[in-house]
Parts: C-alpha cells; sequence; structure tokens
C-alpha cells in the first residue's frame, strides 16, 4: 500500500485582531523618545549659546584682572606647581562625614575621569566624577569622593577557590611620586552606579585614583579603565601677612567678580585658590506630589529604552579632555561642557569657561566661571512632567480604544460567523438566517451581504424543489397521453380508430418535446449571446418588421406600434431582440382581454425606467389583469410562471420572462412590469454605446 498523500496545510502563525491591533501601537512607543530626543537636542543648543554667553563674560571678568601685578604677587614665596601633576580644586565645605552618602557634596561640581577601553579607545559603560573638599569642622583633614554611573556594581568574589574579578577602586597618595601609598576601596552601590567617600587624616600632596570595571555578565572581562595621573590639591588662601595688601585688593574684586551668575574662582600660577565668589547651585528640588512622582517614574522607564543612558560627547581614539583650568594656567582659553545628571528627561551640564590671567607677557593666574544647567531648568522640568503625564494619558487612552475598538469588532465577527454556520444545517439546507446590522459599517455591510446570499441559496433552493414539482406536473399529462394512446392503439382493430390513437401519441411527443427545448433554451440563449457580435441595427425598423410578423401570426389580435423616433440606430444582437420581443408578445397575446390591441412601444429612456444617459426602451401593452403582488420582485427569475389556469395545455416553465431579462442584462439594460392605468405594461431597455464593438 502506497504511503498517504502529505497533507498541504499550511501552518498559520494564530494573530488574532486584538493582537495585530496591539502590535500596530509598537511604532507610537517611539513617540516619547521622539520628543525628549528633540527637547534634548533643543537643550543642547541652549547650552551651545549659554556657554558662548559664559565664555564671553569669563572674558569681560578676566579683563578686570590683567595688568593687577598686586594681585597675585606677594612677598611671602609660593610653591610652584610640581611639573608632571594636575590641580585638583578643592572645596571648603562646612562639614564632611565619611558615611557613603553624598549629600553634602551635591553642589561640589566634579572633575570627570575619562574611561578606557582596552584597545585604547573612549569607553562609555562607565561616567566617573572626582570632587575634593577641606572641612571647616575637621580642620586639617581631607576628603574626596569618587562617583560612578554604572549599570551595576559587581564585587570581587572567591567562587571554588578561584578568585573572580570586579570592579576596582584603587586611589594612591603620598609627599610624592616616589613615596606613594596605595588604598584599596570598596566602593558601595547607589541608584544608578555606585560611589565610595574617603577620608584623609592629612591633606595629601599628590594623588592619584585608578579604576576598574568589569563585565556583569559573567565573564568578568574588563570593559574599561580610568587613571587620573599624578593630581596635586590645590592649596587654600594664601596665609596673608602684615605687609601684604592682598586681602583689601581682593575685596574689592569679590565685589565685582560677584556680579557674573554661577561661581567665579580665581588660581595663582600654582594652582592655589585666590578668591571666590557665588555659588553652583543645582536649581530647586524637584515638586514631590504624585503627579510629578508619576511622571518622574514613566521618564525615567523611558530613558531606559534608549541604547545609552548617558551619551559619550567624545569621540573614539581621542585623548582625555585635559581640564580648563590646565589650559588656563598654560597660557590658552578653554570651555567644557560636562553632562553630569538628567532632569525630567532633560540633560543637566555643567559648564566651565577658563581664561588666563596676564601681567605683561608672563601668565599669573587663571580665571574660572563655572555654571550648573540645572538652576535654569525649573519650568522646562514642569512642563516636561506635564508633557510625560499627558502623553501617557493619551497613549493610554489610544491604547483603552483601540482594545475596545478591537474588541467590538472581534465579537461582531464572530457573532456573524456564528449566524453565518448556523444558518446551514449538516445538508446544506439554508435553515435560518443572519439578523439586520444595528451598526452601517464595512462589517455590517459584510452581514448585508452574507443575508442576501443566504437568501439566493435560499431561494434557489426553492427554485430547485419547484423546479422537480413543475417538471413533474408538466410531464404527467403528456407521458399519459402517449401510454393510454399506445394501449388504445394495441386494443384497436379500426383503422380510423387507430389513426386517431396514433394522431394523440404524435401530439403528446411534441408536447414532450416542446417540454425539452424550453428547459434548454435559456443555456441556448447564454451561448448564442456569449458568441454574438454587435451589430448596427435601427431598432425602429426592427420593430416594425416584428409587429408585421405578429399580425400574421395571430390574425385574431390587433397590433399597433407607437414609435416617436424616426430612425433608431443602435448595436445590438438583433436575433436576441426578436427572442426577447417574442416572450413578451405571447405573454401578451395570452392575457390581453378578448377584442383589445397590443401596443408595441420604442422610446428614449427617461428617470421613470430608472435608466439614464443613452438608452431605448422596448415594451409591450395590453389590458388585461393585473400583476400578482406577491411575484412582482421575482417576476423575471427562472422558473416563475403565473398560467396557473391558462394556456390550453401548452407546457410553460416560467422561462420566457427570464430570457427577457438576460437578453437587457446583455445588452446594459435591464428588464421591467409594471402595471398602467388600462392595463399591463412590460418591457426591457438597451444601452446605446457611443460605438459599436
Amino acid at each position: 500500500m502506497g504511503q498517504p498523500p502529505r497533507s498541504t496545510r499550511r501552518w498559520r502563525l494564530p494573530l488574532g485582531l486584538r493582537f495585530t491591533l496591539a502590535l500596530a501601537m509598537v511604532p507610537l512607543l517611539a513617540l516619547p523618545l521622539v520628543g525628549l530626543r528633540f527637547a534634548e537636542v533643543m537643550t543642547e543648543l541652549a547650552r551651545n549659546e549659554r556657554l558662548e554667553n559664559q565664555a564671553q563674560a569669563a572674558r569681560n571678568l578676566a579683563a578686570s584682572l590683567h595688568e593687577r601685578r598686586e594681585l597675585f604677587e606677594t612677598g611671602a614665596a609660593t610653591v610652584d606647581r610640581r611639573a608632571g601633576t594636575e590641580p585638583l580644586p578643592v572645596e571648603l565645605l562646612a562639614d564632611v562625614v565619611v558615611d557613603q552618602n553624598a549629600s553634602e557634596w551635591l553642589e561640589v561640581p566634579g572633575r570627570a575621569l575619562p574611561m578606557r577601553a582596552p584597545d585604547g579607545t573612549i569607553a562609555s559603560v562607565l561616567r566617573v566624577r572626582l570632587a575634593a573638599a577641606r572641612s571647616q569642622e575637621r580642620p586639617g583633614k581631607f576628603f574626596l569622593l569618587v562617583d560612578a554611573d554604572d549599570e551595576r556594581l559587581v564585587v570581587p568574589e572567591v567562587r571554588d577557590g578561584v578568585r573572580l574579578a570586579g570592579d576596582e577602586l584603587v586611589v594612591e597618595y603620598g609627599p610624592d611620586a616616589g613615596a606613594m601609598q596605595t588604598l584599596s576601596v570598596q566602593p558601595v552601590e547607589r541608584p544608578g552606579g555606585w560611589m565610595a567617600e574617603i577620608g584623609f587624616d592629612a591633606e595629601p600632596a599628590l594623588l592619584r585614583v585608578r579604576i576598574t570595571d568589569v563585565d556583569y555578565l559573567g565573564s568578568r572581562r574588563i570593559e574599561g579603565q580610568a587613571d587620573s595621573g599624578l593630581l596635586a590639591p590645590v592649596r587654600p588662601f594664601a596665609a596673608p601677612t602684615r605687609r601684604d595688601r592682598r586681602p583689601a585688593l581682593w575685596a574689592d574684586a569679590v565685589r565685582g567678580l560677584s556680579r557674573a551668575s554661577g561661581r567665579v574662582s580665581v588660581f595663582d600660577a600654582s594652582g592655589a585658590l585666590l578668591a571666590q565668589s557665588g555659588r553652583v547651585s543645582a536649581g530647586p528640588p524637584p515638586a514631590d506630589d504624585w503627579q510629578s512622582r508619576l511622571a518622574r517614574r514613566l521618564l525615567s522607564a523611558t530613558l531606559s529604552l534608549r541604547p545609552e543612558r548617558f551619551l559619550d560627547e567624545s569621540t573614539p581614539g581621542s585623548t582625555p579632555a585635559i581640564p580648563p583650568l590646565t589650559r588656563a594656567l598654560s597660557g590658552v582659553a578653554a570651555q567644557q561642557s560636562e553632562r553630569i545628571a538628567i532632569q525630567a528627561g532633560l540633560p543637566v551640564w555643567m559648564l566651565t569657561s577658563a581664561q588666563p590671567l596676564w601681567v605683561g607677557d608672563r601668565v599669573v593666574g587663571a580665571l574660572v566661571l563655572e555654571e550648573n544647567t540645572g538652576s535654569r531648568l525649573g519650568v522646562a522640568r514642569e512642563a516636561i512632567e506635564r508633557l510625560a503625564l499627558l502623553t501617557a494619558a493619551a497613549m493610554a487612552a489610544s491604547a483603552l480604544a483601540l482594545l475596545a475598538v478591537g474588541s467590538v469588532t472581534v465579537a461582531r465577527v464572530v457573532r456573524l460567523r456564528r449566524q453565518a454556520e448556523q444558518a446551514i444545517d449538516s445538508r446544506g439546507r439554508v435553515v435560518g438566517g443572519i439578523r439586520a446590522p444595528r451598526i452601517r459599517d464595512e462589517i455590517g455591510a459584510l452581514a448585508e451581504s452574507h443575508a442576501n446570499v443566504l437568501e439566493r441559496l435560499r431561494q434557489h433552493q426553492q427554485y430547485v424543489g419547484n423546479l422537480r414539482a413543475r417538471l413533474v406536473h408538466e410531464l404527467r399529462t403528456p407521458i399519459m397521453v402517449v401510454r393510454s394512446s399506445l394501449d388504445n392503439l394495441a386494443a384497436e382493430a379500426d383503422p380510423q380508430g387507430r389513426e386517431a390513437y396514433l394522431a394523440r401519441a404524435r401530439d403528446g411527443a411534441q408536447r414532450l418535446e416542446r417540454i425539452v427545448a424550453s428547459m434548454g433554451e435559456a443555456s441556448s440563449l447564454e451561448a448564442m449571446l456569449a458568441q454574438s457580435r454587435l451589430e448596427s441595427v435601427d431598432l425602429a425598423a426592427l420593430l416594425n418588421a416584428c409587429a408585421a410578423g405578429y399580425r400574421s401570426a395571430f390574425p385574431a389580435r390587433e397590433f399597433s406600434v407607437d414609435c416617436a423616433a424616426g430612425a433608431a440606430p443602435c448595436p445590438v444582437v438583433p436575433e436576441a431582440i426578436v427572442q426577447a420581443l417574442d416572450k413578451l408578445v405571447s405573454n401578451a397575446v395570452d392575457f390581453a382581454g378578448a377584442g383589445s390591441p397590443v401596443v408595441l412601444t420604442l422610446r428614449r429612456a427617461d428617470e421613470a425606467d430608472g435608466s439614464t444617459g443613452e438608452h431605448w426602451v422596448f415594451s409591450v401593452r395590453n389590458q388585461g389583469p393585473p400583476l400578482p403582488n406577491a411575484m412582482r420582485d421575482n417576476l423575471f427569475d427562472s422558473m416563475v410562471s403565473i398560467r396557473d389556469h391558462r394556456g390550453g395545455g401548452e407546457a410553460h416553465l416560467g422561462l420566457g420572462l427570464y430570457l427577457v431579462r438576460l437578453v437587457a442584462e446583455f445588452h446594459g439594460g435591464h428588464a421591467f412590469a409594471r402595471d398602467v392605468a388600462d392595463g399591463v405594461e412590460v418591457g426591457f431597455t438597451v444601452a446605446s454605446p457611443s460605438r459599436p464593438d
């Protein structure tokens, strides 16, 4: 035995309408990202403009300090900055407690520490900031803060006797480069990264910070390393002497510097802080109501969808940025914008502009102007939070609306499918219907279409059932005539009687032949129309010729022709037109009252005929009984006849008017039947195109 044939049915993904609508909403998730990116670009443009204004303000402030030798020279010798080191600005705070809580460091600007990948390129896996401070409450002590934005803090551990690497923070300190001590620090994790707060009993002359970041996914491979190099903490204000006039001079200078926006710091050539005015403010704290908290959570969730939480503005392969203070002390003006945080979806930068201070051709110091853009984001932050809430509400409403529409649509489609399945029984018979829809839309139109199809199927089944009964009725009489004639013929010996029985048998056979011919007449007409070509014929002449033939065929009936047009050329199939007229005239003769005329009409179509444009109307009118109301709509259907008690024994299968409808539809028209004042008018229309095929 052979193997059964394989099924050719393909597997299909079961996607419902609800899932499809939900999938269509996925692109909407990009709208918040696009909006945040637009706001970010606008803040970048505002940052660039603000940085230019800050640089101009720094130049103006530095101009007031140029050539003022008395501000930078003193009788006491100053310690020069060591070669190969960079200055590390040191803040003066009221008090610092090493509790791994950076609340007292909020307004202290950090020094960026670039990260390098193992291949030497700039790595954006980690963002590190250094800050140093002295405490007024703890004189002589020195404090260092290392803060990093990282995905996760990986702690070194020993597993199965094998030491697994982790994130490392190493601080070296000492009086000079040859006598450095090493301190390994374990950072503590914070939201979005980690931090380490380190205290020293005495202020070191030199510092060096090294960081190693490893992959947290399990491989523990090194992703980035950072090395600050040798850092020299800058000194506080130099102690004045009796003959030192600088405090009084700086008091006047500081009053001029206080008009600047942000914090202004003046350093001498060795990096020691001489004067400072103003403060770096991060702006007012965000509101703590539930709406603001919800908006910030939404913005945090949106930012987490971005490929990188912080964008590295450095170019891969470039050298680490030189601090602006170092460049200014070398005689070059410098600017720097460092992204330090994100507030309400907007980036916050620390803007720094440094200008060298000149006395003659010698750099005697530097002026540094710092500003936190977060102080200007209060109004923008509130607007972004309101926009986030409105966007979330709009997207939630859109999702609920689409879900509701999808659920209602699915329910309507399922209900329509169930009604269609229940309308037909297991034997293929139409036993039900589809209820009329209450909503007039595409699904409602589909339901109406299904209802029409079921109704046509029901009518066809009814037609098939009636066809059997009608054929049995029409065939029974001629068969009985033929059978009885043959039986009598066999028993009859008289030649004249035998001839009469033969004549009756021939009549019955001819009637059977006419029934069979009528059954095939519709198919023959359709085949003839499919193979025919249109001919330009004068319809008026054709109608007059047909009328003459009808007068000969029915001499007892009066025929009249009503043709207003002198000539009516039109491309038609003349044989089909004549056949349709024959059917109409035959019906009119059968149903017309005794002695009443039959009127044949040809005229132009109007709105009353249900046709527009170039259409001709053929109609046959007779005086007789009106059309039955129950059969007006299906009078031109196949196997429909109203000759219940007429016809004189003729076989009538109800195909005559059906053939008229076929001819009319082939010529671009339609068939009609209506009651008129003096009887019945039945006819059809013919379209008249601009040129025949």
